[in-house]
């Protein structure tokens, strides 16, 4: 899928999260997130829906969910395979946004990973998944510094 990507914002181990909260809040990352998924799909899990607490505006909201959801601005998949279908009839870019099992099932199937590195650790409970960054192009995007932990926003593009 030409248009699929992943986007999230890591520690220097992997650190996505603890206890279903992000380990970091960088504004800049942020306000990066929302301009590169604005217009577009953005596909998460039940956990990370419920992080958010609501459908983000701007963008057409899809949730990978065994358990039902009835929420005014989601679009349901109950299984991998109905979000595979649902995904395959989109033409606008698609972010995965989390969590660490959507990242796992969709990293190799990518052709952009939008990832802020962040220089610094906090104990974590779910991680980013390892992938082979030999296959993919290296571009900064923006480097930054909050609280005096510096930062840098990645954009890997899978090599032809």
């Amino acid at each position: 899928m030409k248009n699929l990507s992943l986007i999230a914002c890591i520690s220097r181990d992997g650190g996505l999260g603890m206890g279903n909260h992000l380990l970091w809040r960088i504004p800049e990352d942020m306000q990066f997130f929302k301009q590169t998924t604005m217009g577009g799909v953005v596909v998460m899990g039940r956990r990370t829906f419920e992080s958010i607490g609501n459908p983000l505006p701007g963008r057409q909201n899809v949730v990978l969910s065994s358990r039902p959801l009835d929420t005014p601005g989601i679009e349901w998949c109950e299984s991998s395979s109905d979000l595979d279908e649902y995904l395959a009839t989109r033409s606008e870019p698609v972010f995965i946004i989390g969590g660490a099992s959507l990242y796992t099932m969709y990293i190799d199937r990518v052709n952009k990973l939008y990832l802020t590195e962040v220089d610094g650790t906090q104990p974590a409970d779910t991680y980013f998944p390892e992938f082979d960054k030999s296959k993919f192009l290296r571009r900064v995007i923006k480097s930054g510094e909050q609280d005096g932990i510096k930062y840098n926003i990645i954009e890997y593009t899978r090599k032809p």
